[in-house]
């Protein structure tokens, strides 16, 4: 009986959503209240998911994969968000059509990923790769969102640049709320985000001691969250106002909004990014008042959450490591498939050569010895010999040695466009004629990440798209 329903509502939400235009759909995602998600919101999506794919919106597609993501993220279910982040790649949703919504979506939700698994360089390497992107698209509801996640970046290593970001993402929260001329669509969603910034502001101040700043964003928090009815606004707001009003020593407050902040992680939000954050809070609280008892509570529940996160962290690296075996097998298996192929081509290849070299010295050997043919300098020899064994290694003095070698590289390509150094040093991998799988061994990141590499560069440096990177590469000092 419950297979007809479902049936039946696909059905029925397939002619629904198939008269609308892809812009329209995407709304439909955006539209569906992330804080209070679950199972039937998950089976709304992938219904619309569907009709999406009937009519090839890709960029619909993708970001429907996203939104389940993000839930599943938020109901503390690793295995299955990791899932649908991989369906994106898996059916090869992203070119270079795609819209750069899909794009930072993707990077942010990989972020949040990377971050659960503990490894930090790789969660903000994903940001590193869009935020110039983001900045540069003039977009309000982009930019404070990704400075929002770099003041998260840096808030336990360096909270002077965390507020730096932090004020960024507040001033280009209130750009998207005015919303001059109409050029933002206003959602929940959207909305709720834009309003968290004040109490993360309040949060860095209190972080940093300054404490009467901290005061005026956390009350502009709280009458924020008044304005819209929404659990994550709630949460959050919660959560920073109860650290400030700790830090003040105002313990009936302090206690009155962790105890909100504990109940709704608790029945909304089960990952354990948000349980073990208002859960350091409530035990910092009761070891500053010395309530024991409370301290012993609050302790045995972090530990039990830890181990929780032990345990879906193990689950997802098994995950991470079962998608790397089973790209390394399809990249075997297409290699056996065109290895006959080769084999006649290089055999063909091999024959013209003899013919040609065979011609050559029969008619041009008298006047060999009047040809000045150049030949590297043994020193020269020597440091490329080391500078491509340095790339291999993704040594530190690589690109050290390399200017040595090719002095003028970074010059040229700052004349074309202001690329950033890690960009430069991912240039000078392809200029030394490294092949897309190579590059990706030698620097430790997939193939994937090393195409969109490629399109970002050809993108930065105006390469016709009919002619080879390569090419270009090589004619880029002559």
């Amino acid at each position: 009986m419950m297979k007809k329903l479902t049936v039946l509502f696909f059905l029925i939400s397939s002619f629904f959503y198939s008269q609308h235009t892809e812009e329209e759909l995407k709304n439909v995602l955006f539209d569906i209240d992330f804080s209070t998600a679950g199972p039937k919101e998950i089976e709304k999506i992938d219904s619309l998911i569907k009709v999406c794919k009937k009519d090839s919106y890709n960029d619909c597609v993708a970001l429907g994969y996203l939104k389940i993501a993000n839930i599943y993220d938020k109901m503390n279910d690793t295995k299955k968000s990791f899932y649908y982040i991989n369906q994106v790649e898996k059916e090869n949703l992203i070119n270079s059509d795609t819209d750069f919504e899909v794009i930072f979506y993707l990077h942010m939700q990989k972020s949040f990923l990377y971050q659960k698994l503990g490894e930090r360089v790789a969660a903000y390497k994903q940001l590193d790769e869009i935020y110039d992107k983001a900045m540069k698209t003039d977009n309000a509801y982009f930019i404070y969102l990704i400075n929002r996640q770099y003041a998260d970046k840096y808030r336990e290593t360096d909270k002077e640049l965390s507020l730096k970001y932090s004020k960024i993402a507040y001033k280009f929260s209130k750009i998207y709320r005015e919303n001059k001329d109409n050029r933002y669509r206003i959602d929940k969603n959207r909305l709720c985000n834009s309003y968290k910034t004040s109490a993360y502001l309040g949060g860095i101040y209190t972080d940093l001691n300054k404490l009467d700043s901290a005061r005026i964003y956390i009350e502009e928090a709280i009458r924020n969250e008044k304005k819209v009815d929404d659990i994550g606004l709630k949460y959050i707001t919660s959560l920073f106002a109860g650290r400030y009003f700790r830090e003040v020593k105002n313990v009936e407050q302090a206690q009155h909004y962790l105890w909100i902040s504990k109940n709704i992680a608790k029945n909304y939000f089960k990952s354990e990014n948000y349980q073990i954050a208002v859960g350091d809070e409530l035990n910092a609280l009761y070891k500053s008042i010395g309530q024991k008892d409370s301290i012993g509570y609050y302790s045995n529940w972090l530990v039990e959450i830890e181990a929780v996160n032990r345990e879906q962290n193990q689950t997802l690296n098994d995950n991470v490591d079962k998608q790397n075996e089973l790209e390394n097998t399809n990249i075997k298996n297409e290699t056996k498939g065109l290895f006959f192929i080769l084999s006649v081509s290089i055999a063909a290849c091999i024959l013209f050569i003899f013919l040609f070299l065979y011609y050559y010295r029969k008619h041009k050997s008298k006047n060999l010895d009047k040809i000045d043919v150049p030949h590297q300098l043994p020193v020269q020899e020597s440091i490329f010999k080391e500078v491509i064994q340095l790339a291999k290694e993704n040594n530190p003095e690589f690109m050290t040695r390399f200017h040595e070698y090719c002095p003028r590289f970074s010059e040229e390509l700052l004349k074309v466009s202001p690329l950033k150094i890690s960009e430069i040093r991912f240039c000078a991998y392809i200029y030394l004629n490294f092949s897309t799988k190579e590059i990706a061994d030698y620097t430790f990141i997939s193939v994937r990440t090393v195409q969109t590499k490629k399109y970002n560069i050809r993108k930065k440096l105006n390469i016709p798209g009919d002619m080879d990177i390569y090419v270009w590469f090589s004619r880029l000092l002559k």
